[in-house]
């Protein structure tokens, strides 16, 4: 678990049970997340999202928003298990 002051906010990164014995830079997933920190806490309130850990696996996260901002790490994804399209995303018109 890492805690964080955002803006004068308590921000609380942490991954679930589900990964925590998952082999992962910890550091550099906190890291990224710093970077967008105000995206992620400008998301509504239960906003799911991903970011890419060092390795390129999908790590799977929710936002909660109440006294304190809580960053939930879910799931890693790990390459074997991505099936994804090749084309380019579309985004809602």
């Amino acid at each position: 678990m890492f805690r964080y002051m955002y803006n004068g906010k308590e921000i609380i990164i942490r991954f679930t049970s589900h990964t925590k014995n998952t082999n992962v830079n910890k550091d550099y997933l906190y890291q990224k997340m710093m970077s967008i920190f105000d995206k992620i806490t400008g998301a509504d309130n239960g906003t799911s999202f991903i970011v890419e850990d060092e390795q390129g696996r999908l790590a799977v996260g929710t936002v909660q928003h109440g006294e304190l901002t809580v960053i939930s790490i879910h799931h890693l994804v790990e390459h074997s298990q991505m099936y994804l399209d090749k084309r380019e995303a579309k985004r809602p018109s």
